[in-house]
């Protein structure tokens, strides 16, 4: 019975060390692409301000994603200025992705919920941008 368990436990060992070879062979190939990061702000307006711009610089593989709070009824406006394949998309707090304001530079909308709304921008390249956002 020895010989049985020692024999089963041998194979699972060479079966385990097989198949962590082929990862073990792709993260080295990767190794010189940056890992893919979210970096999370929340967004304040400055006392009696309903805009800010935000300047900053974004990295290949790094979204940017900046969450303010929200009411139904409100009109949200986004723009970002920037070059390249940098875009953004805006993110309702239940329904996901708002339809019209994926993957654009641009959007303005009636906000149908209340909550926190996300802004996430990515890209493809390091690139600087400018995000302006308002809330009337």
């Amino acid at each position: 019975m020895y010989q049985t368990v020692k024999k089963i436990a041998a194979h699972l060992m060479i079966a385990v060390s097989l198949m962590s070879v082929p990862a073990a062979a792709g993260a080295q190939q990767d190794e010189n692409r940056p890992q893919d990061r979210e970096i999370r702000q929340t967004v304040r307006f400055a006392k009696g301000k309903s805009s800010i711009i935000i300047k900053k610089q974004i990295r290949r593989g790094t979204s940017h994603t900046y969450i303010l709070k929200a009411r139904r009824g409100q009109r949200m406006q986004v723009v970002l200025t920037t070059r390249g394949q940098t875009s953004f998309t805006v993110y309702s707090p239940t329904e996901g992705a708002i339809e019209d304001a994926d993957g654009v530079k641009d959007w303005v909308g009636d906000l149908t919920e209340t909550g926190n709304y996300e802004i996430s921008i990515g890209t493809d390249n390091t690139a600087n941008y400018t995000l302006e956002i308002a809330i009337k």
